[in-house]
């Protein structure tokens, strides 16, 4: 009698996963792929990606080729069940799904939500409280994309997470890496009293289909969209990849009927000293979600893969023109079954842009509607604990008609509430200490996370913000608008060279931290690029600096002058005056 085979275990599901996926990311499965005869005509013509041989594809981009970032799954589920944190190439494909791995700056994963338009719900707001304090932090920060960013995130709970969050019909796919990334729009769209359209809803319709089109995930390089319907509150869209602005046109020689357009400018990366520049073309509001698609189909099929440096959409347009853009555009338009073409016309014709109020976001406004109003709440650089956010979404829900809007100013705004109740909206929101008043400095205050929570940040941009802030509003009154930005790398995140005051982070010859200053720049109608007026200087004399140029700023200019007209009307040779202290 024969003894019982023993039976044999084989290979684990997991071993499964991990030799398919190593098979996969070695390209093995094609090199033992039957042939199709080309090889015997002569040899086959070299893979490439969209024009580029597969070669000379810079070490991301061959990442997305042997792995797209949307089949990441699988990886993400064994991650998950080991605690294990994703390095290197991965790390950046999981940037994708809106995961960062910060270390050693900060410990765990750093999550970004994407919040098309800027819109979220009372509700929506408490499920983000309950994450912050279980899974995460205990904090969070509004971003200057008007979304959220989470930290300390262990990699077990990157999956409840997820789970959580798209109960709550939430999502953070798409926030970083090669993304078009959170879709902005004035955070007053819809009941801005003097906005030609609200642009919310095709800014979602845009987000939507990008985050449902494969092709348009892991694009050659970040991308921003922008959407401003011409209301009250900037949504700074001149740094964006592309702009959608509402506009008027009036009567024209060029026969293009009089109305409502979206006037497109192009380009902008203010980090790199670019703003979005003009292009002559017009669409329709309802056609700027195809507009939008086919802009980024264009960007994916030209956009240099070689060189990460030269990949954003900027480079592209400094290398084949703007009409060259906008031709491919109107292809691609047709190859989408559009049933309609870009509208050339000059901005001679436009109706001027309402002007924006600069102090917008903060206090309490009256809406379009009587009676109604919106609170904008006032946040130390986007800081917010649990407690506050679940006190926001709470008064949001009470009294807001649980609306709330996020800012490209890292505050958030609390629509629809009643005359008569806004003393109780208010007082519930002081009680969790959570201000609805801020001084001009505090109100124009923002900063990206730096060197506490990034691998590029030379400079603790938060705490030095905050430190100097709250200087600034001990030591001067000030009856007009300020924006101090400050960024910790030359990535320039808070966008510095289009605040009043600009700070970069920067390494001091000693290896301290520090930082160069700009000054002037601006966006919309006041758009510029700031001039540089020192550096690099030490973090620890940013309070004495910036100090001197406020002082000086009010004991010279005219009565009333905004600093950034002020800081306009000096010369490059001028402007140095500003440093010096008086005896």
């Amino acid at each position: 009698m024969h003894a019982p085979l023993e039976k044999k275990k084989g290979f684990s599901p997991d071993q499964i996963a991990y030799l398919v996926d190593a098979i996969a990311q070695l390209n093995l499965h094609e090199a033992f792929a039957p042939s199709n005869g080309s090889t015997a005509q002569g040899g086959s013509e070299p893979e490439m990606v969209h024009g580029t041989p597969i070669e000379d594809l810079c070490k991301e981009e061959l990442a997305k080729y042997q792995q797209h970032p949307l089949d990441l799954r699988l990886r993400l589920e064994r991650w998950t069940d080991r605690n294990e944190m994703a390095e290197g190439l991965d790390n950046f494909l999981l940037r994708h799904w809106g995961f960062f791995n910060v270390a050693p700056n900060s410990p765990g994963y750093m999550m970004r939500m994407r919040i098309p338009a800027c819109k979220m719900r009372g509700d929506q707001m408490l499920v983000m409280a309950e994450i912050a304090d279980e899974l995460a932090g205990g904090y969070a920060h509004v971003t200057t994309r008007g979304n959220l960013q989470l930290r300390e995130i262990e990699p077990k709970n990157v999956l409840e997470i997820l789970d959580r969050i798209h109960q709550a019909g939430l999502s953070c796919h798409g926030s970083g890496a090669d993304s078009a990334r959170n879709m902005t729009a004035a955070p007053t769209s819809g009941f801005d009293s003097q906005e030609l359209i609200d642009l919310s809803p095709y800014t979602i319709r845009l987000s939507n289909l990008v985050l449902n089109s494969r092709a348009l995930q892991g694009l050659p390089r970040k991308f921003n969209i922008s959407f401003d319907g011409g209301g009250a509150i900037s949504s700074v869209s001149d740094s964006n990849d592309i702009c959608f602005q509402a506009v008027r046109v009036g009567m024209n020689e060029a026969g293009v009927e009089p109305g409502l357009y979206c006037r497109i400018s192009l380009g902008g990366i203010s980090g790199h000293k670019d703003l979005a520049r003009a292009t002559g073309a017009l669409c329709t509001p309802a056609q700027t979600v195809m507009v939008g698609a086919a802009m980024l189909h264009v960007f994916v099929e030209h956009a240099d893969r070689t060189n990460r440096k030269k990949a954003r959409l900027k480079y592209l347009l400094d290398a084949k023109g703007v009409e060259w853009f906008l031709k491919r555009t109107d292809e691609k338009l047709l190859e989408m079954d559009a049933d309609f073409q870009l509208i050339r016309l000059d901005d001679a014709h436009d109706a001027p842009r309402a002007p924006v109020n600069r102090s917008g976001h903060i206090g309490v406004h009256p809406q379009r509607e009587v009676g109604i109003n919106y609170i904008g709440v006032a946040l130390e650089m986007g800081r917010l604990s649990p407690e506050q956010m679940r006190t926001i979404g709470k008064v949001a829900m009470h009294y807001g008609g649980n609306d709330l809007r996020l800012t490209v100013w890292q505050n958030i705004l609390i629509p629809h509430v009643p005359d008569d109740q806004l003393s109780l909206a208010e007082a519930e929101l002081n009680a969790a200490g959570i201000a609805t008043k801020a001084t001009a400095f505090a109100a124009g205050g923002v900063a990206c996370t730096g060197k506490w929570g990034c691998k590029f940040g030379l400079a603790h941009t938060k705490a030095d913000g905050t430190r100097l802030i709250r200087h600034l509003e001990q030591t001067f009154r000030l009856d007009q608008p300020l924006n101090i930005h400050l960024t910790g790398c030359p990535n320039s995140c808070a966008q510095h060279y289009i605040g009043d005051i600009g700070l970069v982070g920067a390494t001091m010859p000693d290896g301290s931290e520090g930082y160069f200053v700009v000054l002037g720049g601006g966006s919309d109608t006041d758009r510029g690029i700031g001039r540089p007026l020192c550096g690099p200087i030490g973090s620890d004399e940013l309070e004495a600096i910036v100090g001197t140029v406020i002082s000086n700023y009010l004991n010279q200019r005219a009565p009333g002058q905004s600093f950034l007209s002020y800081a306009r009307s000096l010369t490059d040779e001028q402007l140095p005056s500003l440093l010096e202290r008086a005896s």
